[in-house]
C-alpha cells in the first residue's frame, strides 16, 4: 500500500511542477510571457494579462516535447532557415524603461551544434531586440568548431552597435538538452561602475560583473537607449537564425534575484 502511495505521489510530482513553473513565473509580473505551446500558427500568445502576443514566421514545427518536466504544454521547433518568432515593439523589452533593469528567462534547446553562423566567429543571434543602428540586447550561440565552442551569451550594446558587454558560459553542449537561461540586464549604464550582465545555467550564476570584465557597462561605455526593432525569438534581426527547440520564454522589468532564478530551474526540473 506504501508503495502504491508512493508511486502515485512520484507521478503526481511532474503535473504539479509544470502547474508551479507557470504560477511562479506569472507571480513575478513579467511584461511578457509566451509559453510557445501552440498548436498551430499564426499567434504566439502572451500568457499574462497584457497580451501582447507575436506571431510565428517560416517552418516553425508545433507541438514539440517542452522543457518542463511533466508538462502538457508543448514547445517550438525552429529550422534555423527564417523560421522565427517576433512580438512588435515595446517600451517594456528594453532594459532603461523600468529604471530597475531587465531580465530575460528562457529554455533553450539546440539541434545543431556545428555551423556558419553569421560572421568568421561562427555564432547565431538566437533570441533578442535590435536592428542595424537601432540595437539593444541580444543572446549568442556559438558553434561547436569556433574559437568558443558551443558558448551561450547574453549582451548588450549601444544602438550603433560594435562591442557589447556580456556575459557567457562555455559548456559541452548535447544535441536534444534543454537549458534553462536567464540574462539580467542591471539598471543603468556605464556611469555606474558595478552595473553589467550577469547569465545563469540551469539555476547557477555563472557569469557576472564580479567575475567577467566583458559583462561591465564600463568595458565599452554602454548606455543603452530604448529603440523600436521588434522583439524576437530564434533570431535577433534575421542576420542568423537558431536551430534547435525554444520554451517558456519571459521577461521581467527587474533583475530577478539568484534565489528567484534557482526557484524556477528547480521547480521545472520536479525538484
Amino acid at each position: 500500500m506504501g508503495g502504491a502511495c508512493a508511486l502515485l505521489g512520484w507521478r503526481g510530482r511532474p503535473a504539479r511542477a509544470a502547474q508551479e513553473y507557470r504560477a511562479l513565473v506569472l507571480a513575478g509580473k513579467p511584461v511578457g510571457y509566451w509559453r510557445l505551446g501552440e498548436k498551430e500558427g499564426p499567434v504566439a500568445h502572451d500568457e499574462t494579462r497584457h497580451r501582447r502576443d507575436g506571431a510565428f514566421h517560416g517552418r516553425v514545427a508545433y507541438r514539440e516535447p517542452g522543457a518542463i518536466a511533466g508538462d502538457t504544454d508543448t514547445s517550438i521547433k525552429l529550422n534555423g532557415h527564417g523560421a522565427f518568432v517576433e512580438i512588435p515593439n515595446n517600451e517594456h523589452f528594453s532594459q532603461p524603461t523600468s529604471g530597475m533593469g531587465m531580465t530575460v528567462e528562457v529554455w533553450m534547446r539546440p539541434d545543431l551544434l556545428v555551423f556558419d553562423g553569421e560572421t568568421q566567429e561562427h555564432y547565431v543571434h538566437w533570441l533578442g531586440k535590435g536592428e542595424p543602428g537601432n540595437f539593444e540586447w541580444g543572446m549568442r550561440f556559438y558553434s561547436r568548431h569556433s574559437s568558443r565552442p558551443n558558448r551561450i551569451s547574453a549582451y548588450i550594446w549601444n544602438p550603433g552597435g560594435g562591442l557589447g558587454a556580456g556575459a557567457f558560459f562555455q559548456d559541452e553542449v548535447q544535441r536534444g538538452e534543454w537549458i534553462h537561461v536567464a540574462a539580467c540586464y542591471d539598471p543603468g549604464d556605464s556611469s555606474n561602475p558595478a552595473a553589467g550582465v550577469s547569465i545563469y545555467k540551469n539555476g547557477r550564476l555563472r557569469g557576472s560583473p564580479q567575475t567577467q570584465k566583458g559583462a561591465l557597462y564600463r568595458s565599452f561605455d554602454i548606455a543603452p537607449v530604448r529603440g523600436n526593432a521588434p522583439l524576437r525569438f530564434g533570431t535577433r534581426d534575421g542576420g542568423s537564425f537558431f536551430t534547435g527547440a525554444l520554451d517558456e520564454v519571459a521577461i521581467y522589468p527587474r533583475v530577478l534575484t539568484a534565489q528567484e532564478i534557482r526557484e524556477h530551474y528547480r521547480t521545472a526540473r520536479g525538484q
